[in-house]
Order: structure tokens, then C-alpha cells, then sequence
């Protein structure tokens, strides 16, 4: 089933001013999640990306997203 264009608009509008946390950021789908975010979603007020504790948690960031 396709989201028509209405359905888009609503979806947009419902995460304007928004803040979003995400889980997983740094796996695959995660980036892909992020980065369509950041594209589609210009007026989000913050993303909060929960990455797994540990020494390489920064590098991880830096490296993966």
C-alpha cells in the first residue's frame, strides 16, 4: 500500500517541532531512518540517536553515521 501525497503532508506536520529518538542508529536501517529523516523532516526540533555504551561507543558515531 503506497502513502499518498495527503498522508505525507499529515506525517510531516505531525513531526514538525518534534523530537525523535532512535535506537539502533548506528545498524543499517538505522542510518537509513536518520538520513531520511534529515531529508524529509527539516523542521524536526531534535534527534536523540541511543548508541550502545562502551570505548568505541564515539568512534562508532563518528564512523557509522
Amino acid at each position: 500500500m503506497m502513502v499518498d501525497a495527503m498522508d505525507a503532508v499529515r506525517i510531516i506536520a505531525y513531526f514538525k517541532g518534534k523530537s525523535i529518538l532512535i535506537t539502533g542508529s548506528t545498524g543499517f536501517l538505522g542510518k537509513i531512518l536518520v538520513e531520511k529523516i534529515l531529508r524529509v523532516q527539516p523542521d524536526v526540533k531534535k534527534i536523540y540517536l541511543l548508541v550502545r555504551g562502551g570505548i568505541d561507543a564515539r568512534r562508532r558515531v563518528q564512523e557509522e553515521c
